[in-house]
């Protein structure tokens, strides 16, 4: 039997393989009607959901826990994911490449790992070198892998305003994970996400509506329907998974657990025969194993 220990660090690992599972079908259909149309999507499909399993599961005591303060954290989670930052990851990534801007904003366990030290979680030698491991072998495993280009105009230039997009992305994403581990203490992960997406959807809702790019040409029930599987397992499997762990470790463990979809969709990619094998993969890909296995086991 699993220690209850390792629910927590698993389960951010959790929220990595979902993520692996859904980002490749995000990304398809991003490119086709715009991100934040793929994330209103998501959040239209969950909210039901969630606000289902949170009446099932605490009745009367529905808004039980809920504060300002806690309210604050969730809204700065959805800011920092979601409604600004995604947004800003994919504008980098047309400016710079996907490869370069994914390294980039990769590094954002660093960031999470010094706010949760400067909270004062445990943040050891053990603990540092692993984290390290994990963030340094992702973003090599990134550096390897072929540069899909989202458009025609993807990348093949210095460009630093992209580079600075990315970055500032990278501190999104640490924001996020600071912001879920602050914002659901006392809550139930239902409840927690059931919030998140709510505020999700009012924001992406008004960021649709008031965008002045065209909307996409209508798209077959079935296109859209095909993304279900992508945003079940990523927007519910995945949050809960996310919630979970980022409340139940230290931010140091929890943030680069839940970054290693890349790792995970290496092997994915070589078994498909869209991508090779090679020693320098191979290296990277141990790296961030044993820094996975570190956090997981004994950080």
């Amino acid at each position: 039997m699993i220690a209850l220990a390792l629910w927590g660090p698993l389960a951010a690992f959790g929220s990595s393989c979902t993520w692996a599972f859904a980002s490749a079908r995000y990304a398809q259909a991003s490119r086709d009607v715009g991100s934040a149309r793929v994330n209103l999507a998501r959040a239209i499909v969950v909210v039901p959901i969630y606000l289902t399993f949170t009446a099932f599961r605490l009745g009367a005591h529905f808004t039980d826990g809920v504060t300002v303060r806690g309210s604050g954290w969730l809204l700065g989670s959805v800011l920092c994911s979601y409604a600004i930052a995604d947004n800003l990851f994919f504008t980098a990534a047309r400016r710079i490449g996907i490869s370069t801007a994914l390294s980039i904003a990769s590094t954002y366990p660093l960031w999470a790992a010094l706010v949760g030290a400067f909270y004062g979680e445990r943040f050891g030698p053990l603990r540092a070198a692993a984290t390290l491991l994990c963030v340094f072998g992702v973003v090599a495993l990134v550096r390897l892998a072929p540069d899909r280009k989202i458009d025609a105009a993807g990348t093949g230039h210095k460009d630093t305003w992209g580079i600075v997009l990315a970055f500032i992305t990278s501190i999104l994403w640490a924001g996020n994970s600071v912001s879920i581990k602050h914002g659901a203490v006392g809550l139930d992960v239902f409840q927690a996400n059931a919030i998140r997406y709510l505020m999700a959807l009012v924001l992406l809702g008004a960021q649709v509506l008031l965008s002045r790019t065209p909307p996409p040409q209508p798209r077959p029930v079935r296109g859209w329907a095909s993304l279900l599987p992508a945003i079940i397992a990523d927007a519910f499997f995945g949050s809960v998974f996310y919630v979970y762990g980022l409340s139940h470790t230290d931010l140091s463990v929890g943030a680069p657990l839940s970054s290693q979809a890349p790792l995970l969709s290496v092997p994915i990619a070589i078994l498909m025969g869209e991508e090779r094998w090679s020693p320098a993969r191979f290296l990277a890909v141990t790296v961030t194993v044993t820094g996975v296995v570190v956090l997981i086991v004994g950080g």
